[in-house]
């Protein structure tokens, strides 16, 4: 069976269907996700056995990761019917667990050495690890305290329209962006000194340029937006010409291949509110293209560090490269690991290193100002991790816990969760006055998937796909931003 259609249980799901726009949960599916949790734990513990004699702190791993599952599991063991499987508490189990399976190795086999602390043994690198997750389940409590201590706040008062004349309107979005490409390409010296350009840092190269970034995303925002309102565009193929070039525009453009998995992720996520239903296959497929995706422009991107363009890298004809699937993987795994910043902030902050005090959330607050006005404006967590800890211009990983402990210590920890629980809770709201309308629902997910967390990090990306999506929906009439009589705008 393709897929669990999860309005079909009437005798369980009449009350659930109509109190809960996130799509219900059955009985059935919250002992299932138990019972995988439970699973993977017993998988763990099972290749930690060998190793407990020679790492001592292989045991404090695996009790400190039953607590965080035990949290974890929180909104599924006191469900309520208000509760689904999009709702911010339940989803967040699905986030957090990509997270722990990206560090499987780590849990395992213990860190055995890091990047950033070439000089640490492997008993005080998985002591970090402790340490890490204990103050992961110190957040996780924090943010259900914050979600149901929560006072009422005010949802937006938006007026919701039916656009008229929806696929010129998303043509002409994709035809903008595509200009754009094109006219950054000529600010560049072409597509291929622009690709080339990734091989010395993308982060310094492409330093200024997200103001053109910005506007070449517009075209796949666009194709979002028409995947949510038009049941049948999948069947259409100008909506797949449409949506190639813009995927194409983004990824050339930026060099993220994250922005395209991305996107695909949130497709799918559309296509599943729309519809109120779990799609086994459409999961399993989309989780699949996207590692595929990961190690084929990898390899790519890989290819510019030479000094030359591979393009049959593209296709996976390169020789010599591993499978763009194996690639994928690998890449996943190595980033949950050696490179995470995380753990040198644990471990070096603030004896060596002293705390941000809130410089790097400032940041985000500062982001609009051109650094060409403001030179000594505050940075951007990922860069300042590269810099500090791994001596590169690159741009490291360093996670909600590492931003908030190098800004506040321990205490930042949980506060920085408690206030996140605040906004799952005013997020929550806000999607249950609205879930009918579906410009509602990609403002949804485009909030639940890429604000994931309360960092400096997630912010910025939320509000890179956020805001510019606000402006289409405002420029072809499907918003407006003031009360009174809302128009039609369900899903054709």
């Amino acid at each position: 069976m393709n897929s669990i259609n999860l309005a079909s249980d009437r005798k369980v799901q009449t009350s659930e269907k109509v109190t809960s726009p996130f799509v219900s949960m059955t009985p059935f599916h919250r002992v299932l996700i138990v019972g995988v949790l439970v699973a993977y734990l017993v998988w763990i513990g099972a290749q930690e056995l060998p190793n407990s004699s020679s790492n001592a702190e292989a045991g404090l791993i695996f009790l400190a990761l039953t607590l965080n599952f035990v949290l974890l599991l929180v909104p599924v063991i006191f469900y309520q019917p208000s509760y689904g499987w999009f709702h911010p508490l339940v989803f967040n189990i699905f986030i957090t667990l990509i997270y722990h399976f990206r560090r499987s190795e780590i849990y395992t086999n213990g860190l055995q050495w890091h990047l950033a602390l070439p000089g640490w043994s492997p008993d005080n690198l998985n002591h970090l690890v402790v340490y890490e997750l204990l103050l992961r389940a110190l957040g996780l409590l924090a943010c259900y305290l914050g979600f149901w201590l929560s006072p009422t706040w005010g949802t937006p008062k938006i007026a919701f329209q039916l656009p008229r004349q929806l696929m010129p309107k998303v043509l002409l979005a994709v035809t903008f962006s595509t200009m754009v490409f094109l006219a950054y390409m000529q600010t560049q010296g072409g597509l291929v000194s622009h690709i080339l350009s990734w091989g010395r840092g993308r982060r310094l190269e492409l330093a200024g340029d997200s103001y053109w970034l910005f506007f070449i995303q517009f075209g796949l925002i666009a194709c979002l937006f028409w995947l949510a309102m038009d049941r049948k565009v999948h069947l259409n193929p100008v909506f797949w010409g449409a949506a190639g070039i813009s995927t194409l525009c983004n990824f050339f453009g930026s060099g993220s291949r994250s922005t395209i998995v991305y996107f695909m992720a949130m497709g799918l996520l559309v296509w599943l509110l729309r519809e109120q239903k779990i799609s086994v296959v459409r999961v399993a497929a989309v989780m699949l293209v996207g590692l595929l995706i990961l190690g084929i422009l990898g390899n790519f991107r890989a290819s510019t560090f030479s000094g030359e363009v591979d393009w049959t890298a593209l296709t996976g004809a390169s020789s010599g490269d591993e499978s763009a699937l194996t690639t994928g993987l690998t890449e996943v795994t190595e980033r949950s690991g050696v490179v995470d910043g995380v753990f040198p902030i644990l471990a070096l902050v603030p004896d060596e290193v002293d705390y941000l005090r809130g410089s790097s959330y400032l940041a985000v607050l500062t982001l609009p100002i051109p650094r060409g006005l403001w030179p000594e404006k505050p940075g951007l967590l990922g860069g300042r991790v590269g810099e500090t800890f791994f001596n590169t211009t690159a741009g490291m990983p360093a996670g909600v816990i590492g931003e908030a402990y190098w800004n506040f210590g321990i205490v930042g920890v949980p506060l920085a969760y408690f206030l996140f629980g605040f906004f799952y809770r005013w997020l929550t709201e806000s999607f249950r006055k609205y879930a009918h309308e579906a410009a509602a629902t990609v403002l949804y997910v485009v909030t639940l998937f890429q604000f994931s967390g309360p960092s400096g990090d997630a912010v910025v990306a939320w509000l890179i796909t956020f805001v510019p999506f606000l402006i289409f929906l405002y420029l072809i009439g499907a918003i407006a931003f003031r009360p009174g009589k809302q128009g039609r705008s369900q899903v054709v």
